[in-house]
């Protein structure tokens, strides 16, 4: 959420969650040893993405959650409410700590709003990941964005993929390469749960965009995992959201995403092109 680090340095603070560490080992790259398969269970990486994309994803998440950030050198956090309901609607609520609204983006899947406390200018437009892009760390269209905070990160279009096991992670590794062998995606999936627990994206063999999940099943079952870790190298962002007082797969009125720009505020349409 790039507004909500841009508008609110009083919220920040100097450093990480040491839990933030955890990821790290996820995050490296597959530097890990490998060993054969297990004997029981899926033989192919078509199979184990298969269960892994087959595994049912919440309904809606709605509740409290903490921004941990690293942007251009600075650490920051804060406070943020989530609405995420499928498959494509979500709202993050920054906040101050006596619980004050400092900056908010909101799309119900079509269009998005975004506006910050006391600024003149608030934003509209249709929800495109250029424009997506503009506010939040990665563009991604809402309903690929929705997927990734709840424990599916988006897939690059691959015409060939391989399945090895990590037995450092002990997890399935599936190495997905595209058509011009461009750009390659890791994906380490759970044994059992087949829950994705990391992504890994390079282009020309530069890692360009990392997502770690942690505490898979803090939440519950059927919950997403209580933490994503995203980091994008060229940007120099690292970043990670912690849902905390959370309820799962509760209805969410439509009016909630469908926002309009305050009063006083001057609403500026961005372009998509």
């Amino acid at each position: 959420m790039n507004a909500t680090l841009r508008v609110a340095p009083p919220l920040f603070t100097e450093r990480l969650p040491l839990a933030a560490a955890l990821f790290a080992l996820l995050l490296l790259g597959a530097c890990a040893g490998t060993s054969r398969l297990p004997v029981k269970g899926p033989q192919t990486a078509e199979a184990v993405l298969a269960k892994a994309l087959a595994r049912p994803l919440p309904s809606s998440v709605q509740g409290m959650s903490r921004l941990d950030a690293f942007v251009d050198g600075k650490a920051r956090k804060a406070d943020v409410v989530v609405l995420i309901e499928r498959p494509d609607r979500a709202q993050f609520k920054a906040l101050t700590p006596t619980l004050d609204l400092v900056a908010v983006l909101s799309t119900d899947g079509q269009r998005f709003t975004s506006y910050e406390r006391g600024a003149q200018r608030c934003y509209v437009g249709d929800a495109c990941p250029r424009n997506m892009g503009r506010l939040v760390p990665i563009a991604l269209p809402p309903k690929e964005l929705v997927a990734a905070v709840l424990g599916r990160p988006p897939l690059i279009k691959a015409k060939s993929q391989r399945l090895t096991w990590d037995g450092g992670r002990n997890a399935y590794r599936v190495v997905r390469v595209s058509a011009d062998s461009q750009w390659q995606q890791e994906l380490w999936v759970h044994p059992t749960s087949f829950r994705i627990m990391a992504s890994i994206v390079r282009k020309k063999g530069i890692r360009v965009a990392s997502i770690a999940y942690g505490s898979l099943e803090k939440l519950g079952p059927k919950a997403p995992p209580a933490v994503m870790r995203l980091k994008l190298p060229e940007r120099k962002i690292d970043m990670s959201l912690t849902l905390r007082d959370i309820t799962v797969g509760e209805d969410i009125e439509d009016e909630a995403f469908a926002l309009t720009c305050p009063g006083g505020t001057v609403p500026i349409e961005l372009p998509c092109r």
